[in-house]
């Protein structure tokens, strides 16, 4: 007994050890990308593990990986293990490590710059761009790869540059090493060793801008296309210093001997604010270049002889210098034919501010133009004798006069521009036209106030832009696309007179935003510009007084009026948007941030051409007023809408009834940054072809059981920064459309797997859940196994989904969660009433054989005595129904026997036949005759299994004749044949037994639905008298005698 209870004591641990062994193999491999997110773009793999926060390369980086973005995070080391079996690396991006800016906003991390070891980088033989920026290094890495093409060192500490660097980089294409000296660092000056880039004969772009060269480095490779020297304290250019650089087509030196006035930076001008002295032959041997920046310079004359051999000169960049004299003669310009875009902005005569601009006739010459730059000139009238040597240009499509202050202008100047597109007068002092005169209300003096305002030295630099040149597009281009383009915006054009644009009938993309214009507008005010079809109104304070605004502009297709709501504001004043109506080519409406909350006489919108509505940033919290019906139905009118912005509307509910008055021939809309606290999705049904739905920025809780009951078109569903707790089970049930779903920013602690699964193959492509504080316990393992299954949903930023508790987990990626930890509840469950059945009746199994045994005993054979009742003990010697004779080298037949025969006849349920049979019951040691005679003997039958090999066999023929000794000694018949094959066809004993006894000789049936049949008249013939089977005639022959 004690014995038993120790078995069972040892199983009972035995099946809660098992699964607790598991925890001793933590799961280490993610089938997920982590931290990093891996895509596939053409013929490469790119590794995103931008902005991280990881303090050394993952090791997690797949091996066919070819570009890795590892920028903006805290890695300090980077060692010959950092990229370990990435042989396929083509590109590393280590910019920014570590990431100072995140550093100053937490003091208490340290500030060591990136350590590279030697030959970190040696063993990558397919490496063709390295990034470098930002990482303090105080030299350039050492033992780097000659495959590389491209090397970036911006913002680094590097003073010193050595041919020990760089020489054996013979195959350098891009080399960067701009901004290491420059006005935030504490360096006196940046050595070049004489002759260091003359071995790297393959260098096509060098960039050295903001360091402290003070002069141009000598023995460049004749191979440079691109030269950047900008900010680098050049004050002298010599012959000698571009000498061979015969393919250059792009030179750079800007920022040398700066125009310090108003600089948005630390600046220093050379001695007494000379400029940069450049010999009259520095550039002659520049015969390719197409691209000349000269701006910040303090240029005041420009030598017409460094243009004589640049025929393909393109590009001329003179901003901020001292050339109002030089933009009078322009001798130079006669030597640029070729010359596509000139930028003279800003320079400007300190505090002269003279009534007309004076340009050169030299101007004329420049046949090839297409973009002139004029801003910061400052002068007061423009008129159309000023702009007479422009007029013939036949390629030039860009005018640009913005901050010049101008007060008056005489826009028929404009008519003689043949190829004219963008017309930029934005930032001036242009006043409304009011019979051919104009109305100034502005201080001739007072521009001063604004030239002289000094910008704010809190400035961030891209190290990678133009520092003086404006890159970004003049106009909107979504406004140029329709045409000839106007920006007057940021003028005082306060109110626009009949005749203020008579002379530019050609215009289609107006901007008159931010002029303080708050008239009444009347459908007359641009008459003159029939053919408008994107008009710009922002940020005025126009009234909407009258119901035929803007009804002259019939090929209107844009019309923005956001932040326009001073009058909108006043309870009061007449509101009138009918005149929306009227556009039949209207296709996008703006009317954002009006605080509109109240309209006059006809509270619905209405077009039948509107295909864009924004509305944001207005009041239909009022509007939609569970006390006023009036406004309901607003949107309803607007049969062709596909696009509704209602965000920003102070909205705590919608009721049913204005949310189904929508149009529904809407796909996007729009709901996001409001106050509502419950969405009624059940009235989606009436939007069937609505794809995206935006409700960010809500106080939702609550999502329905089964999204796919009320939508089967939605696409993209926005739910970010919400209160959104619990995700039902059945929401995502059936959906098979959506494709995109937003849950970042929520109070998801965990989400049921169930609620993600769907009946029908589903569409999920990316799926959002940063910002949510998830419990990273056991419950959450359904999901994590759901992640790993549907590889395919993109989980974005799964460095950010991060758990919130328990403690030991808090701030650990959700995907870092060892899940075999974890046992499933079902599991446990089977596991506990599985261990606890086993060890009860172990243990009442014990007890009771302590206590009971003899009781039990006693009972059961008296029970057994009374069922069996009582029989007499036989006195045959015969033990076994039949002995079964067959071929044992045959593996088939015996297998016949064993699994057959044996199995039909020993384990039938209706009669048992006790078999012998030799592999089993023969006694071991004793001789085969001797077996083979007891068995036969011990058996009330003998049966022959038959095949064609064994008939001729001596085992079959010696336990045949045994057998047959028993009939004439015992006058006992106990042979049966049964034949698996067609065997002793011509045997004269078969022949006569089968007519005296034919029922002993049976065949193993061909048809499979017989073999029941056989297995019953094979146990009817083992267990009967063979001579109760015999043929009458023979039986009543044989009595005659």
């Amino acid at each position: 007994t004690e014995n038993m209870f120790l078995q069972s004591s040892m199983l009972t641990c035995l099946f809660l050890l098992i699964p607790a062994s598991c925890e001793l193999c933590p799961e280490e491999n993610y089938s997920r990308s982590y931290p990093c997110e891996e895509k596939k773009r053409n013929d490469y793999v790119i590794a995103e593990c931008s902005n991280r926060r990881l303090r050394e390369v993952p090791q997690t980086v797949g091996k066919y990986v070819t570009e890795l973005d590892l920028s903006d995070n805290f890695i300090t080391h980077i060692t010959n293990e950092s990229f370990q079996g990435l042989q396929n690396l083509t590109k590393i991006n280590l910019n920014h490590n570590p990431n100072v800016q995140r550093q100053n906003r937490n003091p208490g991390m340290q500030s060591n710059g990136l350590n590279i070891t030697d030959g970190a980088f040696l063993n990558l033989k397919n490496l063709r761009e390295l990034l470098l920026e930002d990482n303090q290094l105080p030299q350039i890495p050492s033992g780097l790869p000659e495959s590389l093409t491209e090397l970036s060192l911006i913002q680094n500490n590097i003073y010193n540059i050595t041919k020990e660097g760089i020489s054996r980089l013979i195959n350098l294409k891009y080399l960067y090493l701009a901004w290491n000296c420059y006005f935030n660092k504490v360096c006196e000056k940046t050595n070049i060793e004489d002759g260091v880039f003359e071995t790297l004969t393959n260098l096509e772009l060098l960039s050295l801008s903001f360091n402290s060269l003070s002069h141009v480095p000598p023995k460049l490779p004749s191979s440079l296309r691109k030269l950047f020297l900008s900010n680098t304290q050049i004050k002298y250019i010599g012959e000698e210093d571009f000498k061979g650089l015969i393919n250059l087509t792009l030179l750079d030196l800007s920022g040398n001997c700066p125009r310090c006035f108003n600089a948005p930076f630390p600046c220093v001008p050379c001695d007494g604010g000379a400029s940069i002295n450049i010999d009259r032959f520095a550039f002659q041997n520049l015969t390719q270049l197409q691209y000349l920046n000269l701006s910040s310079t303090s240029l005041r004359k420009i030598n017409a002889a460094w243009f004589k051999n640049m025929p393909h000169l393109k590009v001329l960049d003179l901003e901020f210098n001292y050339l109002v004299g030089e933009i009078a003669s322009g001798e130079f310009l006669t030597m640029l034919p070729r010359l596509e875009i000139l930028d003279l902005s800003f320079n400007y005569i300190k505090g002269s501010y003279p009534q007309h601009i004076n340009i050169s006739k030299n101007f004329s010459k420049l046949l090839s133009l297409r973009a002139l730059h004029l801003r910061g000139y400052v002068f007061q009238e423009l008129r159309k004798d000023d702009f007479q040597p422009l007029m013939q240009l036949p390629n030039l499509s860009t005018i640009n006069l913005g901050i010049n202050f101008i007060k008056q202008i005489d826009f028929n100047l404009f008519q003689n521009f043949p190829n004219l597109e963008i017309i930029y007068l934005s930032e001036n002092r242009i006043s409304p036209l009011v019979k051919d005169t104009r109305q100034s209300y502005a201080n001739s003096s007072s521009f001063q106030r604004h030239i002289l305002k000094r910008r704010s030295t809190d400035f961030e630099f891209d190290p990678h832009s133009n520092f003086y040149h404006f890159t970004r597009p003049l106009i909107k281009p979504q406004c140029a696309a329709y045409g000839k383009a106007l920006d007057l915006s940021l003028n005082n054009i306060f109110f626009i007179g009949p005749n203020q644009f008579e002379n530019l009938p050609d215009i289609a993309c107006l901007n008159l935003s931010a002029n303080s214009n708050a008239q009444v507008l009347s459908g007359t005010e641009f008459s003159a510009i029939p053919h408008v079809k994107y008009l710009d109104l922002t940020n005025n304070r126009l009234d909407f007084d009258n119901a035929s605004a803007l009804t002259e502009l019939s090929d209107l297709e844009v019309l923005d009026l956001s932040y326009n709501s001073h009058y909108f504001r006043i309870a009061g004043v007449t509101h009138h948007l009918e005149f929306i109506q009227n556009f039949t080519n209207l296709k996008v409406l703006n009317l954002s941030h009006n605080n509109i909350y109240t309209l006059t006489d006809k509270y619905n919108l209405e077009s039948k051409s509107l295909v864009e509505l924004v509305f944001s940033g207005n009041r239909l919290d009022i509007l939609w007023n569970d006390d006023d019906n009036r406004y309901i139905s607003i949107f309803k009118g607007l049969t062709n809408l596909t696009k509704l912005d209602l965000s920003l509307n102070k909205l705590k509910h919608i009721p049913n009834e204005a949310f189904l008055n929508l149009p529904a021939s809407l796909t996007e809309l729009h709901i996001n940054d409001n106050m509502l606290n419950f969405f009624n999705w059940t009235l989606l049904q009436q939007f069937p072809h609505l794809q995206l739905l935006d409700l960010r920025g809500n106080k939702l809780f609550f999502l329905t059981d089964s999204l796919s009951d009320f939508t089967s078109s939605l696409q993209t569903l926005l739910l970010s920064h919400n209160r959104i707790s619990h995700l039902p089970s059945g929401f995502f049930s059936e959906v098979s459309s959506l494709t995109c779903l937003d849950l970042s920013s929520n109070l998801l602690k965990t989400i049921n797997k169930y609620a993600l699964e769907t009946k029908t193959t589903t569409n999920l492509r990316v799926l959002e859940l940063h910002g949510n504080p998830f419990e990273c316990t056991c419950d959450i393992g359904d999901f994590r196994r759901w992640m790993d299954e549907h590889l395919n949903v993109t989980i974005p930023r799964l460095v950010d989904v991060i758990c919130a508790s328990p403690g030991d987990q808090r701030g650990k990626s959700i995907v870092s969660l060892e899940l075999t930890t974890c046992v499933s509840d079902v599991t446990a469950v089977i596991l506990f009433f599985f261990t606890f059945f086993i060890t009860t009746m172990v243990m009442l199994t014990a007890l009771a054989h302590h206590l009971f045994y003899w009781d039990v005993w006693f009972i059961y054979n008296v029970c057994l005595a009374k069922v069996k009742g009582y029989r007499s003990l036989s006195t045959s010697q015969t033990f076994y129904d039949a002995y079964i004779s067959y071929d044992t080298k045959d593996a088939s037949v015996t297998d016949w026997v064993i699994n057959e025969l044996r199995y039909h006849l020993e384990e039938s349920q209706d009669k048992n036949v006790l078999l012998c049979l030799e592999e089993r019951d023969w006694d071991p040691g004793l001789a085969i005759i001797d077996n083979l005679m007891q068995s036969i003997n011990q058996s009330k039958k003998t049966v022959f299994v038959l095949t064609k090999k064994y008939a001729k066999s001596w085992n079959f023929k010696t336990a045949f004749y045994l057998a047959l000794q028993r009939l004439m000694d015992e006058n006992m018949d106990v042979i049966i044949f049964i034949l698996l094959e067609p065997v002793l066809q011509h045997s004269q004993y078969l022949r006569l037994r089968q007519r005296i006894c034919k029922s002993s000789i049976l065949q193993w049936p061909d048809n499979p639905k017989a073999e029941g049949l056989f297995w019953q008249t094979l146990r009817n013939v083992v267990l009967t008298e063979n001579d109760s089977r015999y043929n009458n005639m023979y039986v009543d022959s044989i009595k005659q005698y």
